[in-house]
């Protein structure tokens, strides 16, 4: 894994599909952002029982094993207080009223970096 870059804060991006992945790494590099980017949520459950930290985390909400749901409550259980948007194909406005952030794809670049840098800064 590499190392962080000081000051620059961390970002995790779950998500099965690789060129979504592909596409946030490289945005989230452009916008000063280090990332590390795993493809379901049992790879990014190990991470954070390993004492991985992020200053938010990008969860796609429909993936193969765990799936978003239940990944969303473990990532709640093991990151409490760290901000996650869930991403979705599908709307889910049960998320929204529950104070979740969301984002719907195919989402715009401009509102992905204003909801990173939103979450980032609190």
């Amino acid at each position: 894994m590499v190392s962080p870059s000081p000051g620059r804060p961390r970002i995790l991006i779950i998500d099965d599909e690789d060129a979504v992945r592909s596409m946030l790494t490289r945005a989230l590099a452009l916008w000063q952002y280090d990332t590390v980017a795993v493809r379901s949520g049992e790879e990014a459950i190990r991470l954070l029982e390993a004492g991985e930290h992020f200053a938010c985390i990008l969860l796609d909400l429909t993936m193969p094993g765990i799936g978003g749901e239940a990944a969303l409550r473990e990532l709640d259980r093991l990151a409490p207080g760290t901000p996650v948007a869930v991403m979705s194909g599908y709307p889910r406005d049960d998320l929204t009223r529950e104070g979740r952030h969301f984002l719907s794809k195919p989402f715009d670049l401009q509102e992905l970096q204003a909801l990173i840098t939103k979450l980032t800064q609190t």
